[in-house]
């Protein structure tokens, strides 16, 4: 097998892994109980509880959040991982397809923001 294909398909995995990690490890952080990983036709995923707006928002993001940071940070070192977690993290931001993490995170935003019209000051 050639040895540019096997790092290329490796720093996949790992940019996937690191994605899916800063999920769960924010979700974690904000109270909300991770019930599982696994990974299916469409790819990796998490199951977890609900959460409030504002954890959903911060989980939301998490995963591409870490992609963008180390694509910028790693850029010089290891371009070819960065490119990985440049895409990985800007295709994931995308609002309008259900299932993505943008998505995921205007509806909780959307949340966010009805919930402070709601509240009187």
């Amino acid at each position: 097998m050639n040895t540019g294909l096997v790092e290329y398909l490796s720093a996949c995995i790992a940019a996937v892994i690191l994605h899916e990690l800063a999920h769960v490890l924010v979700a974690t952080s904000m109270g909300i109980r991770v019930k599982r990983m696994g990974i299916s036709w469409r790819g990796p995923y998490i199951v977890r509880e609900q959460g409030q707006p504002l954890g959903n928002f911060c989980t939301a993001l998490a995963g591409p959040a870490l992609n963008l940071l180390l694509a910028g940070g790693l850029w010089s070192s290891a371009p070819q991982f960065s490119l990985i977690n440049l895409l990985l993290g800007a295709y994931n931001l995308v609002p309008f397809i259900p299932g993505l993490d943008g998505y995921n995170a205007l509806a909780a935003y959307r949340k966010l923001g009805a919930l402070g019209k709601n509240s009187s000051v």
